[in-house]
């Protein structure tokens, strides 16, 4: 399934058609509307979101009481300032929207300054927006990234018919999508490795970025070397001598290590905002590379895109495996980004099933089919944490945020599995196919398990299988109860 050419619609485009589709048979449903005005919220569509908050304006004759209007009218004042609809109506104070918690007092409230906010960086996000849609239409790209893959992450990873399991339970052909077996950090590495690609695309010769640990600046002075480009990597000064072998790594590969003291000021300053100004100062020959971590548009988009080789893969290999299109693909829930890289081509792909599984972890939580609420994943305790997290939420990348989309356009089922079929899960898996799954994708393998037995033996299930067992295994040995 193409993702860089005209069709398919991007995730976005696909979201705001389902939404709008829903509204022509449902067009007093508020909370749709609600829908469709944060995602333009989201991707920064001024025009668009005046006019749908226009027509709920229409819609609610009293907005002081209308909760959906004080939300529209919070992103509103935060996306038009100067627009009188919103500045006119209720109070001036701005609520925090998209994930249903309320926000601490604002007088115990810290200012919350985000990343990229500046005005000085806005102008270099909109040219690599219009670069990257200037790309997308370009299938040499696409080819040109899935042959570095294969040089540089192995990939495709395989997919493997679990035969012996399959024939335990009678039901349908399950298939394990084994990025475990993959290089550490594929999905960093897919990342990085597109997003050098538009730089060269785009006639850029220096990658920049910043790095914690040394692990995206290793993978980026690596491409960088690969394609002829410089690297220059930020880094703070205790993170380089406690990653000291990364550093090594960088320098050998030809990539320029700086610290994070501001040349001018001499203030130390957070790594990424010092790449963010590199980048600014030398906007014709560089561009910024990020990881996963929170970035401002066009990054969620390029990471999400360029994340879904992965499922592209797995619906090449599964039509040629099993001679048809999977009827289910299932990957692990929670605070990884899996589902990310796996789902987005199968969305428009209506009869495929799709299906994320959590571990039940406490008694009384709900049974096995429980959804989800991926909103309230991975949210820091502390109010003002939280309040940053919502915050940082509605403009830049999160696995939240895209759990959020996955699970709005219909298309996608959060559900939990039980500790007891995740046991079970890995003595089959093992028994059966000499594999050990670490302990979140065995309560992901215990869901499809049983959802495969009640299946037709011709109907193909995928599971992703994304993590290394060996950081659980002594985990997984007292969960069996192995002597110890």
């Amino acid at each position: 399934m193409p993702i860089f050419g005209k069709e398919p619609l991007s995730f976005h485009d696909q979201l705001e058609g389902l939404l709008t589709e829903q509204l022509k048979t449902q067009p007093y449903n508020l909370a749709v509307r609600l829908k469709l005005l944060e995602l333009y919220y989201e991707t920064q569509r001024a025009a668009l979101f005046l006019q749908a908050a226009q027509a709920l304006a229409a819609l609610v004759p009293n907005k002081a009481a209308s909760p959906e209007w004080q939300k529209c009218a919070s992103m509103g004042r935060m996306l038009l300032p100067e627009e009188s609809l919103f500045t006119t109506q209720g109070s001036d104070r701005i609520e925090f929207v998209g994930a249903g918690f309320a926000p601490a007092p604002a007088q115990n409230m810290a200012p919350v300054r985000r990343l990229g906010d500046d005005v000085r960086f806005t102008r270099h996000f909109e040219e690599l927006a219009k670069g990257f849609e200037s790309v997308r239409a370009n299938t040499q790209f696409q080819a040109m990234l899935d042959m570095e893959l294969t040089y540089l992450a192995r990939r495709p990873s395989s997919l493997l018919h679990a035969r012996r399991l399959s024939a335990s339970l009678g039901g349908a052909q399950i298939y394990l999508k084994r990025e475990d077996v993959s290089p550490r950090d594929t999905q960093l590495i897919i990342s990085v490795v597109g997003q050098a690609l538009l730089a060269q695309k785009l006639g850029r010769k220096t990658l920049v970025t910043s790095t914690v640990d040394g692990r995206r600046g290793a993978v980026t002075a690596s491409i960088a070397a690969r394609l002829g480009m410089q690297a220059v990597v930020f880094m703070d000064d205790d993170k380089s001598a406690r990653h000291a072998a990364n550093v090594f790594r960088m320098w050998l590969r030809g990539a320029e290590v700086l610290p994070t003291q501001d040349e001018r000021s001499g203030e130390v300053q957070d790594a990424r905002e010092a790449a963010l100004k590199y980048w600014a100062r030398n906007p014709a020959d560089s561009m910024m590379i990020f990881g996963l971590d929170a970035a401002p548009e066009p990054y969620p988009s390029m990471a999400r895109e360029f994340a879904s080789t992965i499922g592209r893969e797995c619906l090449r290999q599964v039509r040629l495996a099993a001679r048809r299109p999977p009827d289910l693909v299932v990957a692990r829930g929670g605070d990884n980004a899996d589902a990310l890289g796996l789902f987005p081509p199968m969305v428009a792909e209506q009869a495929i099933r799709l299906v994320c599984v959590e571990p039940l972890r406490e008694a009384g939580q709900g049974d096995a089919s429980a959804p989800l609420d991926p909103a309230r994943q991975q949210l820091p305790p502390d109010k003002h944490r939280m309040a940053q997290s919502i915050l940082e939420g509605m403009e830049y990348p999160s696995v939240v945020r895209e759990h959020r989309w996955l699970r709005a356009t219909g298309r996608v089922e959060y559900v939990k599995a039980t500790l007891e079929s995740a046991k079970k899960a890995i003595r089959d898996l093992n028994y059966f196919e000499g594999i050990t799954p670490a302990i979140e994708t065995a309560h992901a393998l215990g869901w499809t398990c049983q959802a495969a037995a009640a299946m037709k033996p011709d109907q193909a299930v995928v599971l992703m299988i994304a993590e290394d067992a060996e950081k659980d295994i002594w985990e997984i040995g007292r969960l069996m109860g192995a002597p110890m």
